[in-house]
């Protein structure tokens, strides 16, 4: 991936890897302060041709919904969105304002469960923001701890990765779930792939919530023999929060709020029954006045960054492919590379010549030999697990012939002798791995 993107924006480093991409910080070089950001790339390496659409389905989704929401001070900005075209590859990109922060989950992590008024801050800070979404006709679908992040600057709140985010069509209805949800998350009627409604967001939010109340996952809060959420045994509620949460994690939608506004009114105002809660109208962002007391580092000074000055490449300083691995990974796959190399050879220089005859026979067996070693040297890094089942494998099938073809194995060697030959083998290619190591760390010294 070039390291200048669209001719603006300066990759400084990468933040997180995902099933259909990945993230980067990156500055843009059009702003005086070289301002950061963040750039998503959709990355089809890997992805069959039906996965590729979703993923593509997906990354269109997000940037035309971020650009339909507009401005809001909880959703990151929608800076960019555009291609980039690579030989025969095509690289989609999508640019996001940065929020230096936490999210909830990184929070819970390290400093435990969240207490009652904190979370209360917190939930009526994302009501605000899920009433603006859901007036604007869109349903988020994937509201969970990693997708809400707490600015360190002034702990504003914000709700990230609308990817998963369904435009809804005559909002009575809502429309039906494509299956994109976080397990534990999703209410019911989105994990069975039904019509999603608002009240599919205020679930997610309600499982948030506990989330942060007990520090735990949620299924170690739903009890599956009841049918029912149970967290009086780790966290005592105050009554109209449990009467609340109660509602909001209500297993039909049709029991649960119907809305954000419902939820916010209940909240302030214990006494109000639904029929009589009002809908309010807050289509224009209003800047949120609920924030934490929950302490988070002060930003860190961003340091003078002075923009790279583009340089003649007079080499390539990419590590090969064997040595980007950990060393202990390296070795191990090259000994047991010397191992199936030396198995390999002794079964071909012995019961190979007496099956197979012919020189010209052998020199086939050889090359099909030789292309599977190739074939298999491909992924050894990724796979060594693998590597050491298809060796014990190796071993068992060469002691079988043995025992069943003793005519043809006449001149092969003793099992001590094997044994012997392919840990002889298996050292001498963590030598030559080794000698590989110190040339390529000579070379690029040197270059």
């Amino acid at each position: 991936m070039p390291l200048l993107l669209g001719g603006r924006y300066i990759v400084e480093k990468p933040i997180a890897q995902g099933g259909f991409g990945a993230t980067f910080l990156a500055r843009d070089r059009y702003t005086p302060a070289m301002k950061r950001c963040v750039v998503k790339l959709l990355q089809p390496v890997g992805l069959n041709s039906s996965q590729m659409v979703i993923a593509k389905q997906m990354f269109e989704r997000e940037a035309t919904v971020l650009e339909a929401l507009g401005t809001h001070p909880q959703i990151p900005d929608l800076l960019a969105y555009f291609e980039v075209q690579a030989g025969q590859d095509e690289f989609f990109f999508l640019v996001q304002e940065f929020v230096d922060g936490f999210t909830l989950e990184q929070i819970v992590a390290q400093h435990g469960a969240i207490a009652e008024a904190d979370v209360l801050e917190i939930l009526q800070s994302l009501l605000t923001v899920l009433t603006f979404i859901h007036e604007k006709g869109s349903i988020h679908r994937d509201i969970k701890p990693a997708n809400i992040m707490v600015r360190k600057s002034d702990q504003t709140y914000f709700l990230l990765d609308f990817g998963a985010v369904k435009q809804v069509a005559g909002a009575a209805q809502g429309q039906r779930s494509t299956g994109i949800f976080t397990p534990g998350y999703g209410a019911p009627e989105q994990m069975r792939g039904d019509t999603v409604f608002p009240a599919t967001d205020l679930y997610a939010l309600g499982v948030t919530c506990l989330f942060l109340l007990t520090g735990q996952e949620p299924e170690e809060l739903f009890d599956v023999n009841n049918n029912k959420w149970q967290w009086d045994r780790f966290v005592q509620l105050s009554p109209n929060f449990n009467r609340v949460l109660q509602k909001m994690l209500a297993a039909a939608p049709n029991d649960r709020w119907a809305s954000a506004p419902e939820v916010l009114q209940a909240l302030n105002n214990p006494n109000i029954q639904p029929q009589n809660i009002q809908p309010q109208n807050s289509a224009s962002p209003v800047k949120p006045t609920y924030q934490t007391s929950i302490q988070v580092p002060p930003p860190a000074p961003l340091p003078n960054f002075t923009p790279p000055i583009p340089k003649p490449a007079v080499r390539s300083s990419k590590t090969p492919w064997l040595l980007a691995a950990p060393i202990p990974i390296q070795f191990t796959a090259a000994f047991l590379l010397g191992v199936e190399a030396m198995l390999l050879w002794q079964v071909s220089a012995t019961v190979g010549v007496a099956a197979i005859g012919t020189p010209a026979n052998l020199i086939a067996l050889a090359i099909a030999l030789i292309g599977i070693i190739a074939l298999r040297t491909s992924s050894i890094l990724d796979n060594k697990d693998l590597f050491v089942f298809v060796n014990l494998l190796s071993f068992a099938a060469v002691w079988g012939g043995q025992f069943l073809m003793k005519s043809l194995f006449q001149s092969f060697p003793n099992w001590i002798d094997i044994f012997q030959y392919c840990g002889v083998a298996g050292f001498a290619a963590i030598a030559v791995m080794a000698a590989f190591r110190l040339i390529f760390q000579l070379l690029y010294s040197l270059l």
